[in-house]
């Protein structure tokens, strides 16, 4: 199961219990429960809670919008500080990833471990006048 639920897994025009919504989205009841006490609006106070599948997908966007930090330009995405990082010396390693992107490998400033990120292979020439660039192997993933 997926951390994140997939807003469009919910039909806008129906509504849904929190049992329905629950399976519908791959979550917990108490899950939906939680949701519901952190804004997700209810259709009545009564039970059965009542929700619009419009509601539920705008609220899920929201949530997952928010929680989204965007990097700059110069930094690589470290999972060791779950922040965007600038790589030691500016030093990345390129890697073909799919045909139309490839991934940079570099060492997190701050804590030493492996960052990276993926960028379309369009835009290459623009981030290696940010990072220097070294060509790699094909990228496990």
């Amino acid at each position: 199961m997926s951390k994140r639920a997939n807003p469009m897994a919910v039909k806008s025009v129906l509504t849904y219990d929190v049992s329905e919504a629950a399976k519908a989205l791959g979550k917990s009841s108490a899950t939906i429960r939680n949701w519901v006490k952190d804004g997700l609006p209810v259709m009545s106070s009564k039970k059965p809670l009542l929700i619009s599948g419009l509601a539920l997908r705008e609220y899920l966007r929201a949530k997952y919008r928010d929680q989204k930090s965007p990097l700059a330009s110069d930094e690589l995405y470290c999972p060791s500080c779950r922040k965007g990082r600038r790589p030691v010396a500016m030093a990345v390693e390129v890697c073909s990833n799919s045909p139309k992107t490839t991934r940079l490998l570099g060492t997190c400033s701050h804590c030493d471990a492996y960052a990276s990120r993926i960028i379309s292979k369009s835009k290459a020439d623009a981030f290696a006048q940010t990072f220097l660039v070294k060509e790699g192997g094909q990228s496990e993933t």
